[in-house]
């Protein structure tokens, strides 16, 4: 019930001129019946005037509502409207004022002649119209069928009549003729662009505006032919036709203003619907009205009006059959293209088969590559395993071998060793325990790409103070000042991959701050945009900038081991573990003042 409510007040104001003008034409029917043949002539020319004002003020309604681009074509429809309310008022000051016959032509007939030249451009001046597609064969054969529809109506409806008629003066003969061809071309030309053009929403309002001019053309022919035979009366049916035409152009122009307020959506099914139904029903319509225009002028035949009529059918049907003829022919082409454009999709389709095919191979193929590939890395992983077990075992309890019998034989040989020998075991011993720890620190490294990374929720203060606290007898023995700020955070990160790195950069710290005479380490950890920031400074010996990538990788030192000892994997672990969380690490130094190491890890 709701949507039925919503309709209705859709259409209302839709269809709310149309409405008024049929009750209008309603009360004009009435009082014409109920007046007197007097009082028919000022309720005629009343109503003619009252008609054409409204169109008038409908037309330029409009156009102040629609798109700019329509509002300059219905401003030139409202000034048509004008310029015949101007030619009314003149004739009722004439015919009802003054109460004198109106002679033909004169000045209203300018005024009338203004509305039929001004409603052409109107409809030419249209978007549809002016943005046209380009001339063919087939607009010239719509002009041509159009133009002998003209010439019958001209020559049948009008010259012979005039002809044959002795009180038909030359001037009244031209006149009477140029007023035809306009009268006729009017509607003939709104006919030929609703035929022509694609006119998309503005269908409508376009269909009404030739309903108007085909009024408007035969009123005019009705007319004329009872003005020459001398039998027109005020209650004529044909005087209510200038109030239909009027009604009809009104109910364009609300139509035009209404569809400019409401989106008509996609209705190009519907546009091509009506281009193929105009295609059918045009010819058709053309020949009725030469029919039509033929048989109202039987009256009037002579040999003469058969030879030229039937040579205007000849030519009209010659136009029709050449029309008809390209339009088959584009009909092929486009069959021709479409029937090319499907095989080549075919051939398109079966080569995208093929591919697929080939594809599917290939694919079978790289998965049975992976696979070979995936249980040889197995295999390779496996036997680095077991290296890793021979090299944690098997090589590792020889050099405790080493190093133990070392230890029984300088205790065993006591006092009866020399200095120099003394010190050539002192160099197996310390040789055996830098070859473990080289082995110990080699697994390490090896050992982080094998393990997976656990991330869990880390407390970062807590985390510093278990890296910080087996190295708090060493900071105290060495009077080292440790400055700790760890701002309260939480970080969702494997925790013994970070702590490992953590504990290197720490290391470092107090292996280069050995020889410095008040050695100091700060561990800083702070929130930065939209990660962690977790830096370890020192005042140690510092090194050279140019040196920062080479000290980050693998057995890469730039002290002798008689200086600073250790194995060159240090920093190598560190910037591998941080990588495997997603950070990075990177250093700041200048020699004698120290370094910053940065660890930056993601929030």
């Amino acid at each position: 019930m709701e949507k039925i409510n919503t309709e209705l007040e859709v259409s209302r104001p839709r269809w709310t001129v149309a409405w008024a003008w049929l009750a209008g034409l309603a009360l004009y029917g009435i009082a014409i019946y109920l007046a007197s043949n007097d009082l028919q002539l000022w309720i005629n020319d009343i109503a003619w005037t009252l008609a054409a004002a409204a169109a008038t003020f409908c037309c330029f309604r409009a156009a102040r509502r629609i798109e700019p681009e329509r509002r300059r074509a219905w401003m030139t429809i409202a000034l048509a409207c004008c310029s015949w309310l101007l030619g009314q008022l003149h004739w009722n000051y004439v015919h009802l004022i003054l109460e004198v016959a109106q002679p033909f032509p004169s000045l209203n007939q300018i005024f009338y002649t203004g509305f039929a030249v001004l409603v052409v451009a109107g409809v030419l001046l249209l978007p549809e119209a002016r943005n046209r597609e380009p001339f063919t064969l087939k607009h010239a054969g719509n002009l041509g069928l159009v133009t002998c529809c003209l010439a019958v109506t001209v020559v049948l409806g009008m010259l012979e009549p005039a002809l044959q008629s002795p009180n038909v003066t030359p001037t009244f003969l031209w006149v009477g003729v140029t007023h035809t061809l306009l009268v006729a071309g009017t509607f003939l030309t709104t006919l030929g662009a609703l035929w022509t053009f694609r006119w998309g929403a503005s269908w409508t309002p376009m269909l009404l505006l030739v309903c108007a001019t085909c009024v408007y053309a035969a009123s005019n022919f009705t007319y004329a032919h009872a003005l020459l035979t001398e039998s027109y009366l005020p209650d004529d049916l044909v005087n209510v036709s200038w109030l239909l035409m009027f009604g009809l152009v009104s109910a364009a122009a609300h139509e035009q203003a209404w569809l400019s307020q409401h989106d008509q959506g996609d209705i190009t099914h519907k546009r091509k619907a009506r281009e193929r139904w105009l295609e059918a029903v045009m010819p058709a319509l053309l020949i009725l009205i030469m029919v039509i225009v033929a048989v109202s002028s039987t009256a009037t035949v002579t040999p003469r009006v058969v030879w030229l009529s039937a040579t205007i059918f000849i030519l009209f049907a010659v136009i029709l059959g050449a029309r008809e003829a390209w339009l088959q022919n584009e009909s092929q082409q486009l069959t021709d293209q479409l029937m090319l454009a499907n095989q080549q999709l075919q051939d398109a389709n079966a080569e995208l088969r093929h591919s697929e095919a080939r594809y599917r191979e290939l694919t079978t193929a790289l998965e049975q590559r992976v696979g070979e590939r995936t249980t040889e890395l197995k295999r390779a992983y496996d036997e680095l395993e077991g290296f890793s077990y021979a090299v944690a075992h098997d090589l590792k309890a020889p050099l405790r071998a080493i190093n133990g019998f070392a230890h029984l034989f300088e205790e065993e040989m006591q006092g009866q060793l020399t200095e120099r020998a003394r010190d050539h075991l002192a160099r197996i011993r310390n040789g055996s325990l830098k070859m473990a720890t080289l082995i110990d620190d080699l697994l390490s490294y090896s050992h982080i790409d094998r393990r997976g990374t656990q991330a869990s929720v880390v407390s970062l203060p807590s985390l510093v103070d278990q890296v910080l606290s087996p190295y708090q007898d060493e900071v105290q023995r060495r009077g080292i000042v440790l400055t700790v700020v760890v701002e309260p955070m939480t970080l969702r990160v494997d925790a013994s991959g970070l702590a490992l790195a953590l504990r290197n950069l720490v290391e470092n710290a107090l292996k280069y701050t050995r020889d410095t005479s008040n050695p100091r380490i700060a561990v800083v950890c702070r929130r930065k945009d939209n990660g962690v920031v977790l830096a370890v400074t020192d005042n140690g010996i510092g090194f050279d900038m140019q040196y920062h990538d080479h000290i980050f990788k693998l057995f890469q030192r730039l002290h002798r081991d008689d200086q600073y000892p250790g194995t060159g994997i240090g920093l190598a672990l560190v910037r591998k573990a941080i990588e495997r969380l997603g950070g990075r690490v990177f250093a700041q130094s200048k020699p004698g003042q120290g370094a910053t190491f940065t660890i930056e890890l993601p929030g």
